[in-house]
């Protein structure tokens, strides 16, 4: 079973707040902030990494300035459960920015987040997305949301809340 932030030491709890607020600061800034060594600094984020609570640095997009106009949600069941190889492909599609499965009392077993420049590029994917999953696919719902309407877009905040309340113990 992989760590959780229940078992970070404090000096850990307070590394991986300061990263949160801001992903740039270096550890020299970080060991300063949080009164550690440098040294210690860098052992705690090579800690991180290794036990996979942090996985990467990314820089984000402005995607609506990038050109990213439109993302649609899509609901649907998949009906062919036991084909890893199809579900591999949704993985590595470009255009599938989130993909998860579930249970739902109407049947549904998949999300799935689209990103792309406009409704044109959408309905010619979707044909081809259409006709290459007809068989596995089927009870498709989608909700098409413009680039503009995204209101919040990740899990800091969710992350930094229970460190928050874990130091508060």
């Amino acid at each position: 079973m992989k760590q959780s932030f229940i078992n970070l030491s404090k000096s850990e709890t307070k590394f991986l707040i300061a990263l949160l607020e801001d992903g740039n600061k270096s550890d020299a800034q970080i060991s300063r902030e949080i009164k550690i060594s440098k040294a210690t600094a860098g052992r705690i984020r090579k800690k991180l990494f290794d036990d996979e609570i942090i996985t990467d640095f990314l820089p984000i997009v402005n995607l609506e300035n990038f050109g990213i106009n439109l993302f649609v949600v899509v609901m649907f069941q998949w009906n062919n459960s036991d084909d890893e190889q199809l579900l591999k492909g949704l993985e590595k599609d470009p255009h599938v920015v989130y993909l998860a499965t579930g249970d739902s009392s109407n049947g549904l077993t998949h999300v799935m987040m689209f990103g792309f420049f406009d409704m044109s590029e959408y309905h010619t994917y979707l044909k081809k997305f259409r006709s290459k999953y007809t068989h596995e696919i089927s009870n498709i719902n989608a909700f098409f949301i413009p680039s503009e309407k995204i209101i919040k877009q990740d899990y800091t905040g969710l992350i930094s809340h229970y460190i928050k309340k874990r130091v508060e113990k």
